[in-house]
């Protein structure tokens, strides 16, 4: 089958290890595995070499543009770049369309993005079926991030369009399912709903990297380690999980909690430890090469997620299932899609007093946690892999 795979936006390239890069790249390898002939067209690039300037690593936003974002309301800031993604829309489609000409596809894959319909308006033109992968509610999360934009109810009809167009609607969870029906009247019937996904591949543990971490991290068999990996964002409640082991840290002094990832909120939670007095107990690694990821988890005893969106299918929760590691993860739609409560992994309310419970029984039902880390890991190999969602998109082509 003759697909292709589009992404409209304009920083969003299939390189970087980041989790819209990892997505993309990870569907179109699979697809590809399964014998398909797969187009990329990544407006955000395909190659280190093109990537946009906002995409390389060490992008520094000029003085200049940091002046006029301070001078003028963040409602007309928001509303210029809005306008600019409009206008990026126009000559993504016309990328598209020579791409559809020359390619002759049978099936337009698309990675949805905020106020971008190119993909929508080709597939029409073109009469080829499309498929709308869909991981957010984006008028409303850029909303959250941005503020108020004079495009919000444009944005909206993008949406509306895309969803109507589209023959088939893939969501990362139910409760994205559930808004897209009840906010743009989507067809539930059309609507699919795949969660994140991982490569078990791509895991090839080195047992002296995994004990030099051990001996640099000073990590000795008597301590227990309790783990995060991920970016350091409020949504993430990594401030949750370090109140929370600093009470748990009290009863079980040989305890050590491991903060894999780096992030806005760093220098907060840092402070953090050192007023609650656990300097010596918590470690922070810092942003870490995502080869490496895996090291630092099989060093966990217990891998923790304290909180997510309501919407989003976490990756990380998938890279702990597939380490077989017993897990706490935050009582969401998203999280209870995959996971069931007691036979999986711990599924609690976001608060630091459940996950200190949480914690500590599993430290004391070491047979349970193992029992759940083992079911878990059998569901990610059977259910939750790249291969098995590109099998998916497949059949929903039939």
């Amino acid at each position: 089958m003759k697909i292709i795979y589009y992404s409209p936006h304009p920083t969003h390239d299939i390189v970087s290890e980041v989790g819209y890069a990892t997505h993309q790249r990870e569907v179109i390898n699979a697809l590809k595995a399964l014998g398909h002939d797969v187009l990329p067209v990544i407006m955000g690039g395909t190659d280190a070499s093109n990537l946009s300037p906002l995409a390389q690593d060490g992008y520094k936003t000029p003085v200049w543009k940091k002046v006029i974002k301070k001078c003028i309301p963040r409602f007309l800031w928001t509303s210029f770049n809005n306008y600019k993604l409009l206008k990026h829309d126009l000559n993504a489609a016309s990328r598209l369309e020579s791409a559809i000409q020359n390619f002759q596809p049978e099936l337009i894959y698309e990675r949805s993005e905020y106020l971008q319909d190119s993909g929508a308006r080709m597939a029409s033109k073109y009469k080829i079926p499309y498929f709308l992968e869909v991981n957010a509610p984006f008028v409303e999360e850029m909303r959250s991030f941005e503020g108020f934009s004079l495009y919000h109810s444009k944005a909206h009809e993008i949406e509306k369009y895309k969803l109507e167009r589209a023959d088939k609607v893939i969501v990362v969870s139910s409760s994205l399912a559930n808004f897209l029906q009840s906010s743009y009247n989507c067809n539930p019937n059309k609507i699919f709903i795949q969660p994140n996904c991982i490569n078990p591949g791509k895991v090839h543990l080195n047992l002296e990297k995994m004990n030099e971490i051990k001996r640099t991290l000073s990590i000795d068999k008597s301590n227990v380690v309790i783990g995060f990996v991920g970016s350091m964002f409020p949504y993430h409640g990594v401030d949750i999980l370090v109140e929370a082991f600093a009470r748990f840290q009290m009863k079980f002094r040989e305890a050590k909690l491991m903060i894999v990832g780096d992030g806005i909120i760093m220098n907060d939670l840092k402070m953090q430890v050192k007023n609650l007095n656990i300097t010596e107990s918590v470690i922070f690694t810092g942003k870490i090469p995502h080869s490496m990821v895996f090291e630092y988890i099989a060093n966990m005893d217990i891998c923790i997620m304290a909180k997510s969106n309501w919407y989003g299918s976490p990756v990380k929760i998938f890279e702990y299932g597939l380490m077989k590691k017993p897990i706490i993860a935050p009582n969401t739609k998203p999280v209870t899609d995959v996971i069931e409560h007691g036979k999986d992994a711990l599924v609690i309310d976001e608060n630091s007093a459940e996950l200190e419970k949480a914690i500590e029984y599993l430290i004391e039902h070491k047979d349970k946690a193992s029992e759940m880390a083992a079911s878990f890991h059998n569901k990610v190999i059977d259910n939750f892999t790249w291969e098995k969602a590109a099998l998916n998109i497949i059949k929903l082509c039939k």
